[in-house]
Formats: structure tokens, C-alpha cells, sequence
């Protein structure tokens, strides 16, 4: 267990490889996240793969095979008067019944705290996140469990947004 009580995300997961990918710029897991999205299909048709590869913080892999992606962009959440790193997350159909995609974002969150911690002149405060699937949406009624997700209101289309605030930052609240 870790100091959050919850089991590592390499332990939830045994048979899939994590990668880190944050400002790294490594082309092999760029290329191999392109590749993903390629094949799933899955972006907005106003979004180029190569573009989204530039936002990667981890990638899953099973086998060899790229079977989840987790990006982030930094942005100013005006409510909360804090950056955060808007995470969006992506799962192979094949392994979406699963619960790879919440380890991948468990895996993902935890690289965001540490680099965070290390560049405190980023002054990211947290991880947020739109709830956008339905499927998601009604789990996330359940409160925020592992994921430290705490709902802190709703998007005029009714979305949920959930902030994770990262255990060492401090708002500046005169911001």
C-alpha cells in the first residue's frame, strides 16, 4: 500500500507496462501513442494525432502493444484560481471493461505530483478533469475513492468537474 492506502497502480495492474511520457519528448512512445490513436480512431476530427502526442503524461502497454494513453494540457481553472493539468484519457476497446484506465490515471497523477513538486515554479496545484462519458459519470457518483477526484461543480452542459489537488501545493488565495 501507499501513504494514500490504495495499492501502487503497478500492482493493480500486473501484466501492462506503464511509461512515463511528460515533457519528455520521446519520440518512440510520441510515435507509439499516434499509432494508438490511428488505429482507435478515437480523436476529434479538429485534433491531430501529433499534436495530442505533445500533451502525453503515460502511456499503458500490454505486450508490446499501446493499449492506453493519458494527455494533459495546463490551464487556469477560474474557479479555483489555480493551474491545473486538464487530463484526458484513452483505452483500447479491447480493455476498456477493465480497470486499466483508472490505474493508467492513477499511474499518470502521481507523475504529475512529482514533477509538479520538482518544478515549483510551474505552480501546478492539481489535476482536473470534465467527466465526459456517461459510463463515467455515473461511477463518479460514488464519490472520489483512489483518484482523489472531488466534484467541485458542473460545466453548462452538465459535465462534471473534478479537481485533485496535489498534497503539496498551496493556493495562493489573493491570486
Amino acid at each position: 500500500m501507499n501513504q494514500t492506502g490504495f495499492l501502487p497502480p503497478e500492482r493493480l495492474a500486473p501484466d501492462f507496462d506503464f511509461r512515463p511520457a511528460w515533457r519528455l519528448d520521446d519520440e518512440e512512445i510520441e510515435r507509439d501513442a499516434v499509432d494508438f490513436w490511428t488505429r482507435t480512431d478515437i480523436l476529434p476530427p479538429d485534433v491531430t494525432a501529433q499534436e495530442r502526442a505533445r500533451e502525453l503524461v503515460a502511456v499503458a502497454y500490454k505486450e508490446g502493444r499501446t493499449v492506453g494513453v493519458l494527455t494533459a494540457h495546463v490551464g487556469r481553472l477560474a474557479q479555483v484560481r489555480a493551474r491545473l493539468a486538464f487530463v484526458r484519457g484513452a483505452v483500447d476497446p479491447e480493455y476498456r471493461r477493465g480497470h486499466i484506465g483508472l490505474v493508467l490515471y492513477l499511474y499518470g497523477r502521481d507523475l504529475l505530483e512529482r514533477w509538479s513538486a520538482e518544478h515549483p515554479e510551474e505552480r501546478l496545484a492539481g489535476v482536473g478533469a470534465f467527466v465526459e462519458s456517461k459510463e463515467l459519470s455515473e461511477r463518479a457518483r460514488r464519490g472520489n475513492g483512489p483518484t482523489r477526484l472531488g466534484l467541485i461543480g458542473f460545466m453548462p452542459d452538465g459535465r462534471q468537474i473534478r479537481v485533485c489537488w496535489f498534497r503539496d501545493f498551496r493556493l495562493d488565495l489573493s491570486a
